[in-house]
């Protein structure tokens, strides 16, 4: 399973701008339950500032908290899906890659759903995922669950044998497998058992902050040899070790991928809404045309400035949903 790097994206219309990981739905249950998105202005991430930087596309995480990880979590799951579909009504459910261009085209504020911890997949209905156009699943979170170790385990070991026998069901429907909270020894036993396309939707780099959480040297290759996307988060616990970041920490790290391989597997997963910690001068989604900036004035092509703010995103997911 491989990505068509010609496919009919080629030469797009409309530039894509395209979050690859924002966790709207686990701030709006915590913090504002049962308000509609229209209806919260204040958020880092809100169809008023998607449209006021064009940005088209944000990439809403299912997150299902460690504390579910159990037989009964594809009922939390399935609250999920139900708590998106009244309240997240404001973005348009984009469920094919004609919906998906069409967002772009129209420059209108659209979501595509991913999982994250797919504990529940065990036991979920996957023809309700397949409703919502669902194709993305992260293995684990950051903790131990049936299918392996996240990585905040502190002695991590790999997938389990329920582990191994998801991803090969999930793969045979056309799933592709979200890295960014993998611990090690799982990410070598995905490489092993699974041949298709990787991303991690949200991350940092290790070589700038060595941290379990973000990806190594030869992580990143092996998800560009695969033709996936590493997305580069805003939150400052992933872009530092003192755990404090301001917007240039985003771009040293973009700038880190693009230099040691180029710019054409790299993309914005902010983490908006998922994160407490201020990061300065990136403080939600507006800043997206600061990031911009910054890029040209570092001498970045306009080619490649567009295939990071969401050029690669809109080819991953143009051929995922086409």
């Amino acid at each position: 399973m491989t990505i068509d790097s010609t496919s009919r994206t080629a030469q797009p219309q409309q530039i894509a701008k395209i979050d690859g990981h924002v966790d709207l739905l686990y701030e709006m249950i915590e913090l504002h339950r049962d308000i509609p998105l229209e209806d919260l202005p204040d958020l880092a991430v809100t169809i008023d500032k998607m449209k006021s930087v064009e940005l088209s596309v944000a990439v809403c995480a299912l997150y299902c908290p460690d504390e579910y990880n159990s037989k009964g979590s594809h009922h939390f799951l399935a609250r999920l899906l139900d708590y998106a579909q009244k309240y997240l009504g404001g973005l348009f459910h984009i469920k094919s890659a004609k919906d998906l261009n069409e967002s772009i085209s129209l420059k209108r504020p659209s979501m595509i759903l991913l999982v994250e911890n797919s504990d529940c997949l065990i036991e979920f209905d996957r023809a309700k995922l397949s409703q919502s156009a669902i194709k993305v699943a992260g293995l684990t979170h950051m903790g131990k669950n049936r299918l392996g170790d996240g990585n905040a385990v502190p002695f991590p070991e790999g997938l389990t044998r329920e582990g191994k026998h998801l991803v090969k069901e999930l793969a045979q429907e056309g799933f592709v497998f979200d890295v960014a909270h993998l611990a090690e020894p799982g990410f070598r036993d995905l490489l092993r058992i699974y041949d298709g396309p990787l991303i991690s939707s949200h991350t940092g780099v290790r070589a700038l902050a060595d941290l379990p959480r973000n990806l190594a040297k030869d992580q990143i290759a092996a998800i560009i040899e695969r033709k996936g996307i590493i997305a580069i988060a805003a939150d400052p616990k992933m872009l530092t070790v003192s755990g404090e970041a301001a917007i240039e920490d985003i771009f040293h790290h973009i700038d880190w991928i693009a230099q040691s391989f180029d710019a054409d597997s790299i993309g914005i997963g902010t983490d908006f809404c998922g994160f407490e910690n201020t990061n300065a001068g990136f403080e939600d989604i507006t800043r997206l045309t600061d990031l911009e900036d910054m890029m040209r004035k570092k001498g970045y092509p306009e080619r490649s400035i567009r295939a990071i703010m969401g050029e690669n995103w809109r080819r991953f997911y143009d051929w995922l949903l086409g």
